[in-house]
């Protein structure tokens, strides 16, 4: 990657306060491989950028809003935090209502500087940041500390002919990453790219769900969504070992899309049966009881928008046992229309409908939808679509690129439109769950 495509990053950011030296950064840097070896662990130091994320592990560290922005390549995450940084912007504006059109502006920009150099004063952590955010804050914070401290924990991959594939540590990659792109010595800032270009990471022959299911017991941070991914993917294993084929991850998930219809391949307890296989998951999942790994097989068959709603704002399972209970109808039924409504309420509370970004990388292979019949119950009924929603959907088919040099006015217009098109869609997604 060209400095140019890593000063990218950070132009808009400000004075860099006085760097670290070398010396400091070699210490920091190279001492974790010392600290390795004290735990026995044998580690190399491997290129960023030969390493290639694996999409079915269960945590997801980029929050959904933003996975359209990526294709998933080493080479592409730069991009990718720009794009994320916008959208924060867009988060923090829609947030601040109430305030004159100055504030707003001065409170929506995100000061990534000020938060890796731990700088108080440059920024202010006294507000609940929304969820677009806040998975973001989790990879500055992490790279802010792996900066100062060392990275003592390396990441785990598999030999995949001349590159890698990542099997554990995709939030540590991604931190070595934004150190990177960010220091490259532009903008007044130090250039210690060299010295986060490469990652220390255990190198396995081959990728185990099973040593990774054990690195996320250890690490004990899996929210519910993570946990039922990560059984999905222990049952199928057991099950392939037997004969069993599944169909695979790519077949299923589109670019960006839900990826809940793969993991639930394994949701039926009367197909797949935990009959002798139960004491071993126990261990891999880290439950005590039979009834936390029903319980999360159980999320494998949630609505695609309550699972991706659940995952990106980290519900714990027993909150999501709660929507659930509390869509049941008078037949003791779950509707799963009252299901998305109740998640849909919640999720709004903590602000992910707030500033969410329409997708703006869509790849051009992604297969179209097969036509609508002609004749049906879809075309019967009240148009849920009104003059209003045409309105913004024209208006909206109007834009072009150079929408993001508009002004923040005629920036407000657009996002507002976006928020009521948006809820449109919630209305028209709402009726294909209704019961």
């Amino acid at each position: 990657m060209s400095r140019r495509n890593r000063s990218q990053l950070g132009k808009a950011f400000g004075d860099t306060p006085p760097p670290i030296t070398a010396q400091e950064i070699d210490e920091s840097f190279y001492g974790a491989f010392a600290t390795v070896d004290e735990g026995r662990m044998d580690a190399e130091p491997v290129s960023i950028m030969r390493i290639y994320p694996n999409p079915m592990q269960p945590r997801r560290a980029i929050v959904s809003a933003c996975r359209h922005f990526w294709n998933g390549q080493p080479d592409d995450v730069q991009r990718l935090f720009n794009k994320w940084q916008k959208a924060i912007t867009g988060e923090r504006y829609l947030a601040l209502e109430g305030l004159s059109e100055a504030e707003r502006q001065r409170l929506s920009y995100f000061d990534l500087q000020g938060y890796l150099e731990g700088d108080d004063e440059r920024v202010n952590r006294d507000y609940e940041p929304g969820p677009i955010e806040a998975s973001f804050l989790r990879i500055v914070d992490l790279a802010a500390s792996i900066r100062r401290d060392g990275l003592t924990n390396p990441i785990t991959v598999a030999r995949g002919g001349v590159d890698f594939h990542l099997e554990t540590g995709e939030r540590r990659w991604l931190a070595f990453h934004l150190l990177c792109g960010f220091y490259d010595g532009s903008e007044g800032r130090p250039d210690e790219s060299e010295h986060w270009s490469k990652i220390p990471a255990r190198v396995v022959d081959q990728s185990s769900v099973w040593r990774m299911a054990n690195e996320n017991n250890v690490r004990a941070d899996l929210n519910a969504i993570g946990k039922a991914r990560q059984f999905g993917l222990l049952m199928m294993d057991l099950y392939q070992q037997r004969g069993y084929e599944f169909a695979p991850y790519d077949e299923l998930v589109k670019p960006g899309g839900c990826d809940r219809k793969f993991y639930a391949q394994v949701s039926d307890g009367n197909q797949y049966s935990l009959r002798g296989v139960t004491e071993k998951l126990l261990n891999a999942m880290g439950f005590s009881s039979n009834s936390q790994m029903r319980e999360h097989r159980a999320l494998l068959d949630l609505p695609d928008q309550v699972w991706q709603w659940a995952d990106d704002l980290d519900w714990a399972q027993r909150r999501i046992r709660e929507m659930t209970r509390a869509a049941k109808g008078s037949d003791g039924k779950v509707s799963r229309k009252a299901l998305v409504e109740i998640a849909r309420q919640e999720a709004a509370r903590e602000g992910l409908n707030v500033g969410i970004p329409a997708p703006q990388h869509i790849p051009s292979d992604v297969e179209t939808s097969p036509p609508l019949p002609g004749d049906g119950p879809h075309l019967q009924g009240k148009s849920l679509l009104s003059r209003a929603d045409k309105a913004n959907l024209r208006l909206l088919m109007s834009l072009r690129s150079g929408v993001g040099e508009a002004d923040a006015e005629t920036k407000q217009v657009v996002l507002d439109k976006i928020a009521e098109t948006r809820r449109w869609l919630d209305d028209l997604e709402s009726q294909l769950y209704h019961e």
